[in-house]
């Protein structure tokens, strides 16, 4: 435990906390790289569970990583290399000299995607982007800046399909940092929790949203016995929902806090609630009941019943994650939880995830491995996650299911194998994804015969640097749907193709 503090206070001696910072986007192959380091143990102050991190963030990792005794060894040397390279902007500004810049175009890309049926099934965690069935291309670019105490970052799209063309602005905020922390307001994504095929909580599979959140970028150690706790970190945000909903404007709130007991463990406890909406409390006192645990949002329900005392929309979790950096084959655990509900005031009616990851397979460090597993299915309890009585939208944002994608009643089981190559920036990746729906049986708004549906998905990736910062990635998706769309015994089959190039300026 002390060497994880006298690295967390060295490495913090080159960030300016008081500065802003972009964040690095929760879908960035950097994370990849990140967990390698730490499943390794050549990283030990991370907290890399709760996403995005700031790019000074990643940087001060950069410079942890280049104090361990492994630095030297070719393969761990090619991961930090292409880390240094990617974030020079950060690194350039250390031992208490804060660089300020401006990138009018960091990233420049462009994209093509071809389904030959309805991709909705196949395309999740990916910011909320619907591709239609057909041609699909996309085009855009990321800003960035930093400027002293504040810094900035766009993202605009052109979204084209066989039926539309439309412009968005898929993330934009600002940040400003003080006193260690970092206020976000704007759009942007999240991901809370270890799992890497899906979160129970908060995850990007939907549109990023509008949000402000408060937060410490980089890990602290807290005063007194609290100190034994590790680095720590925490996130506070809320956000409007919109109005396109059966209570329309609620607003969405969450807390979590990650910490590190020990340089091999880490954990995370987490909190999300819904409150307050047209036609419902939005006062003070209805935010700290719903901040408390206490019960809130006494109000008219969308029945209009005056006499409806139910709480909000509430859900509460844990996860952690343990690495065993052995030479011969280093491993990490990890798990999550989370209680839709809550009893005796702990939660209840618990949804879960867990999963292993190999870095590399004994020797062969270029190879690794993933299994995750995770369910919202409750035996004696029908289509209970993300839904609620009230809030009958549920605890989705336009559309989309703001934790896992697999969505309520459902399992989802999930392997990859992957190939990294450093020298070229790349990697190949060969995946296997099964998702089982609707196992209660039961009909819903959704399914009104009771099928279970059931995704079998295989999928080949492929990205690689042609050039020191022009990168391409492919993509191939293979599906078989069985019992889709209310049809008990069909079968349908969809195919998706993608590729993208990118430059990095």
């Amino acid at each position: 435990m002390t060497g994880v503090l006298v690295v967390l206070a060295c490495t913090l001696l080159f960030v300016r906390v008081s500065t802003a910072s972009t964040n690095v986007p929760v879908e960035d192959e950097t994370y990849d790289i990140l967990l390698r380091l730490e499943a390794e143990g050549v990283i030990q102050s991370s907290l890399l569970a709760t996403r995005p991190l700031s790019r000074k963030e990643v940087a001060r990792l950069v410079y942890e990583a280049e104090m361990s005794p492994r630095r030297d060894e070719p393969f761990i040397r090619s991961l930090i290399g292409l880390l240094k390279y990617r974030f020079r902007d950060e690194l350039i500004g250390t031992k208490h000299v804060s660089i300020d810049y401006i990138k009018p175009i960091d990233r420049l890309y462009a994209g093509y995607f071809y389904s030959d049926g309805d991709p909705r099934e196949v395309v999740y965690n990916n910011d909320g982007d619907d591709y239609a069935e057909g041609s699909n291309a996309r085009l855009g670019f990321s800003s960035r800046a930093v400027l002293g105490r504040f810094s900035f970052s766009i993202n605009p799209e052109v979204r084209y399909s066989e039926d539309d063309t439309d412009i968005v602005m898929k993330r934009a905020y600002g940040t400003i940092g003080f006193a260690g922390l970092a206020l976000e307001l704007g759009k942007d994504s999240q991901w809370w929790g270890p799992g890497s095929h899906g979160s129970i909580l908060l995850s990007n599979n939907p549109e990023p949203m509008m949000i402000a959140k408060l937060s410490n970028p980089h890990p602290v150690l807290l005063p007194w016995t609290f100190r034994y706790l590790g680095p720590f970190r925490f996130t506070l945000f809320a956000t409007e929902l919109g109005k396109d909903r059966v209570v329309p404007k609620p607003y969405l709130w969450g807390m979590r806090f990650d910490f590190k007991p020990i340089p091999y463990f880490e954990v995370g406890l987490q909190r999300t609630a819904l409150l307050g909406g047209e036609g419902r409390s939005e006062d003070l006192g209805t935010w700290w009941k719903s901040f408390t645990g206490l019960g809130e949002n006494p109000g008219v329900d969308v029945a209009g019943d005056p006499e409806n005392n139910e709480a909000g929309d509430q859900r509460m979790g844990l996860d952690f994650r343990l690495t065993l950096p052995m030479r011969w084959q280093p491993v990490q655990i990890y798990g999550e939880g989370a209680g839709e509900d809550e009893a005796g005031g702990m939660p209840t009616k618990w949804a879960y995830l867990g999963g292993v990851y190999l870095p590399r397979i004994l020797g062969l460090e270029r190879l690794g491995f993933r299994a995750e597993y995770a369910s919202t299915y409750l035996k004696d309890l029908a289509h209970v996650w993300y839904n609620h009585d009230i809030y009958r939208t549920g605890y989705r944002y336009k559309g989309k299911v703001i934790g896992h994608h697999t969505g309520t009643d459902s399992r989802d089981l999930f392997f990859e194998l992957s190939y990294l190559v450093p020298d070229m920036n790349g990697w190949v990746k060969l995946s296997y994804d099964k998702e089982e729906h609707n196992l209660s049986g039961s009909t819903s708004e959704e399914n009104t015969t009771g099928a279970s549906p059931v995704k079998t998905e295989m999928s080949a990736g492929v990205k690689f640097d042609v050039r020191r910062d022009m990168s391409i990635e492919c993509r191939y998706v293979t599906a078989r749907l069985e019992d889709y769309d209310g049809r008990p015994g069909s079968e349908e089959r969809v195919n998706l193709f993608s590729i993208e190039v990118s430059y990095n300026f």
